[in-house]
């Protein structure tokens, strides 16, 4: 195999990785906006405020610094997930080839120009190669931010079902 083969395998493992990245979030996505959704029904322990005596301070303290901590680690979680998926903003060299927005907006002799040039320079792959690794990186970092995000909102949500179990017991 030669050495130009095995670049594009590497770039070809830096794409489904890519791919991966975003199935992931896209999916974590839609399983917290589920969780979300249904534990708006949890919040109805709010509304009972009647459980939570004149002078028991300390749980209503807890019950909203659990409530401000489950919406601060929602928010912080979708929105990193949503960073996984949104595509960046192009920073590189103008007419770039393999930068779909450049190619819009050559001309037919500039594209066959600049296709020309790059295949005859071996460079190409290897600029893909670091491109598509920082923005996987990038993919990667986001997506364990969010992840570690769902720590404090699991917590929250499992005190927000033990309040919401023993209050209605």
């Amino acid at each position: 195999m030669d050495t130009k083969t095995e670049k594009k395998e590497i770039l070809n493992g830096i794409y489904s990785q890519i791919g991966s990245f975003d199935n992931k979030a896209g999916l974590l996505i839609s399983v917290l906006g589920i969780v979300f959704g249904l534990s708006l029904d949890f919040f109805g322990v709010f509304s009972k405020c009647s459980f939570i005596g004149s002078d028991n301070y300390f749980l209503k303290t807890l019950c909203y610094i659990a409530f401000v901590l489950y919406c601060l680690s929602f928010l912080f979680s979708i929105v990193s997930f949503v960073l996984v998926i949104i595509p960046r903003s192009h920073r590189g060299e103008k007419n770039n080839i393999n930068y779909y927005k450049d190619i819009c907006n050559m001309s037919q002799d500039d594209f066959d120009k600049n296709f020309k040039s790059h295949c005859e320079n071996d460079d190409i792959i290897d600029n893909q190669i670091f491109a598509n690794s920082r923005i996987c990186n990038k993919k990667h970092l986001f997506l364990k931010l969010g992840i570690y995000g769902l720590i404090p909102f699991a917590i929250s949500m499992l005190f927000f079902i033990v309040a919401h179990s023993l209050v209605f017991i």
